[in-house]
């Protein structure tokens, strides 16, 4: 990357602390989310045929694919991903939390 260009989020940190500082601390909650709704649409399933499977409400279904908000339990993860027929890992590591990469 050419030096004296900055990335967006360089720009957006320098320009909007207030709306970076916010998406910071949504990062995982939107990962989460979208890995989500991926294992949902390879499994072809909608929203509705999750909550049914999985034996949890529609409204949890939703706020677990959004972007932002609290994070879901592990438990309601795991029912998720069971009723997609996906399989999922938690990894936890000793060290520096590694920089987001760019999109």
């Amino acid at each position: 990357m050419d030096p004296d260009k900055k990335s967006f989020r360089q720009r957006l940190r320098k320009l909007r602390p207030d709306v970076y500082e916010r998406q910071e601390a949504n990062a995982l909650k939107r990962d989460i989310a979208l890995k989500l709704r991926s294992l949902r649409d390879a499994a072809d399933m909608t929203m509705e045929e999750v909550a049914a499977k999985s034996k949890m409400s529609l409204a949890l279904i939703k706020r677990m694919e959004a972007l932002a908000g609290p994070l879901a339990s592990l438990t309601s993860i795991d029912q998720y991903v069971t009723a997609c027929g996906g399989h999922w890992e938690l990894v936890i590591r000793h060290g520096h939390k590694p920089e987001p990469t760019e999109d």
